[in-house]
């Protein structure tokens, strides 16, 4: 029988880690978005010898699932670190927090999923936009930052929305190697009582409302976004 005081009685405590949750993915997107803007530059300048590196580490990334890629990242970097001591750098492989791991590995997905989003909201623009601007006498700086990134960013942001959220319910994975998020600590209080149910309910209410709030908020930037572009045009 489910059983709802159990329930109740778990929902403050699961959800008092949800800003750990929050926290990874807000971290782990602002550093994928950074890396995410040197992809797009080396894939869209076709930099020789980077262009495909690059790209074959984006398409690995992107084909493999996020666990794996946390483990690689898990048991991968302290022998990275290992390594790099030997060769006389001054690294330690002991001091690797979880959390630091969990950044890396997120931060490494999110880089390459975001860069392929960047790459099809600047391919969405119309060129001869920038061309006609250009021919005009507009300098390529200003036609870039007043015709084709606006125009880029009202079209990135509802494709980077889904992958925030997206990236918010991976992080339930992160229980794996020891991070206590929303998901561990549904495991967790579950496993005192063996009332998975309640708490897995709980974990699912709590998860809906933060991605609630955040598509929200997602829209209501695109909108004022679109709504700048279309004012920019008229005015242009």
């Amino acid at each position: 029988m489910f059983d709802s005081k159990f329930a109740i009685n778990s929902f403050p405590k699961i959800l008092a880690v949800a800003p750990t949750t929050i926290y990874l993915a807000i971290i782990a997107t602002l550093i994928g978005f950074l890396v995410a803007v040197l992809i797009v530059i080396v894939r869209e300048r076709q930099i020789k010898f980077l262009n495909p590196i690059v790209a074959t580490l984006v398409s690995f990334i992107r084909g493999t699932p996020i666990i794996v890629q946390m483990y690689v990242v898990y048991y991968g970097l302290p022998q990275l670190l290992v390594t790099l001591k030997g060769m006389g750098f001054d690294t330690n492989p002991n001091g690797l927090s979880a959390m630091v791991i969990a950044i890396s590995a997120y931060s490494l997905n999110a880089s390459a999923n975001i860069s392929e989003s960047i790459r099809s909201a600047y391919h969405s623009v119309d060129q001869r936009q920038y061309e006609a601007a250009i021919s005009v006498g507009m300098k390529p700086i200003r036609s870039l930052t007043r015709i084709v990134i606006p125009q880029l960013i009202a079209n990135f942001i509802p494709n980077f929305s889904n992958l925030f959220l997206d990236l918010i319910k991976d992080t339930a994975l992160v229980y794996n190697i020891g991070i206590v998020e929303i998901m561990a600590k549904a495991n967790i209080i579950s496993s005192i009582g063996f009332k998975y149910i309640e708490t897995y309910l709980d974990a699912l209410i709590i998860y809906i409302v933060i991605c609630w709030i955040f598509a929200a908020v997602f829209q209501v930037c695109e909108i004022i976004v679109r709504n700048h572009v279309f004012h920019a045009q008229e005015i242009v």
